[in-house]
């Protein structure tokens, strides 16, 4: 059992939760029906990814983790708070897309560190989808503001 590799994934993984977690709220907040969908479907893709790391760190002999730790929580409560009387779609949308930037950097920081490649195929398809959802998120921001 490598430790530093379960380390790391149950890391990705907590991430991961923190990321379902602000798209609920976000999801809640959201009033344009076609961003709530896309919303929705960036939460799914990150369900999907929470399930493969877990699969990935029983396979390597470990437990994953089951939260979201004390920085999704921090992270949950601010987002909470800064759109409180906000009905705008564009500042949703930009805060989704700013998380998803953030798990591209995080996934990609562990990648040029770790040499070891159990888990690198993995997390460079969670990079690439993450991208996709930058892409959607900001072809839905541009179209608020074509408007």
């Amino acid at each position: 059992m490598n430790t530093e590799d379960i380390e790391n994934l149950n890391s990705i993984l907590e991430g991961e939760y923190m990321a379902i977690k602000s798209f609920e709220s976000l999801i809640e907040h959201a009033k344009d029906l076609n961003s709530k969908d896309e919303l929705q479907k960036i939460q799914q893709n990150h369900k999907q990814h929470a399930s493969q790391i877990s699969i990935k760190i029983q396979n390597l002999g470990g437990i994953p983790s089951d939260v979201i730790g004390i920085q999704g929580i921090v992270a949950a409560t601010i987002s909470n708070i800064k759109h409180i009387g906000k009905t705008d779609n564009t500042s949703y949308l930009k805060e989704a897309l700013q998380g998803e930037y953030i798990g591209i950097k995080t996934v990609n920081e562990l990648l040029a560190l770790n040499n070891n490649t159990i888990s690198s195929e993995l997390l460079n398809t969670i990079v690439a989808e993450d991208q996709t959802n930058i892409n959607s998120l900001n072809n839905l921001i541009n179209s608020f503001n074509d408007v």
